[in-house]
């Protein structure tokens, strides 16, 4: 398979994820600080939130960024999860709130799959997904969600461990990222016996996926070991949809590519464009069940999509079939 070869990656932290740039020796640093849960509006979680802290990340382009990590108790134990809290609305917050629609347009579409997981699913189902998509449904819904946390082998470096050891409330030492992120990679059609390693008996399993599970792309291919044939570029929000839809298309089939793209929003500014330049990854679980151009032509024997969100398909929940 090619090599990783990510154009501009710098993945936006609004996608969770950030990169550690070396380069002319310049480092990410970051900040914390409490925040008042009261300047917030309410998620509507399931368990109250006890703490609620902001990172204040400075960027190597010098572009500062913010990520929001809440702090509950489930069981007498602490947990932790990356949420998009939206200010309340006065005159004195209504340029932050409009600043950072990204963080409302997040938290809708998580309201939305949350309220459908609670009325369509059961307690005992469980539901595989990437770390952060998983903390975060358990503080909304209360269910299971695997794997709970990031895996070290994921971090190239003691700055970035540290970082997302501290998000993450510690790194997992089992298998469960690794066996999700092989299947990712490995073919669609294999996917009911490639994860059946985290199923369940006691109830229904489901697979989550969101387009910002692709902020996570370099992480898997740490962990599975094998590059993966991808590309991303940043595309200005700043012409017209169908303007910006069609230099997406170009960009999509120009040189390696097969023509098969998705965009992942990013922020009011910006969207985050993917490409593919193997015909062969277009059959993969990853390709598959993310909004790729290509994925609206399968059908899946053994998945069926029980929930999609608008936004460019952002948050998909797949009921795995017995």
């Amino acid at each position: 398979m090619s090599q990783l070869r990510i154009s501009l990656l710098i993945i936006a932290l609004t996608a969770t994820s950030i990169t550690f740039s070396h380069e002319n020796n310049k480092q990410l640093s970051y900040s914390i600080s409490a925040v008042e849960k009261s300047k917030y509006q309410d998620i509507n979680s399931h368990f109250p939130i006890e703490s609620l802290e902001k990172f204040l990340i400075n960027s190597p382009e010098n572009q500062e960024q913010e990520m929001f990590v809440a702090e509950y108790l489930a069981d007498d134990e602490k947990r932790r999860a990356i949420i998009y809290p939206v200010p309340i609305q006065n005159e004195e917050e209504t340029s932050a709130r409009n600043k950072n629609k990204h963080h409302q347009y997040r938290q809708e579409k998580w309201q939305l799959l949350s309220a459908a997981v609670r009325k369509h699913t059961k307690d005992s189902d469980r539901f595989i997904t990437y770390w952060d998509n998983a903390q975060r449904l358990h503080l909304f819904t209360g269910r299971i969600a695997i794997p709970e946390q990031p895996i070290e082998k994921a971090f190239l470096n003691s700055e970035e461990k540290s970082f997302w050891k501290k998000i993450g409330n510690g790194f997992s030492q089992q298998e469960q990222l690794i066996i999700f992120t092989q299947c990712l990679i490995g073919k669609a059609r294999d996917a009911k016996s490639c994860l059946s390693q985290l199923y369940t008996d006691a109830g229904d399993n489901y697979i989550l996926m969101s387009a910002d599970d692709m902020a996570h792309i370099r992480e898997i291919s740490l962990l599975t070991g094998q590059g993966l044939p991808l590309e991303t570029r940043l595309f200005s929000t700043d012409s017209d949809l169908h303007g910006q839809i069609k230099q997406v298309r170009e960009w999509a089939r120009e040189g390696e590519g097969t023509g098969s793209y998705m965009l992942q929003p990013i922020d009011e500014n910006f969207v985050r464009a993917w490409r593919i330049i193997d015909p062969a990854f277009e059959d993969s679980l990853l390709v598959s069940l993310l909004p790729f151009t290509t994925a609206a032509e399968k059908e899946f024997a053994d998945l069926k999509l029980v929930f999609q969100s608008d936004w460019g398909g952002y948050l998909s929940l797949y009921h795995i079939i017995n």
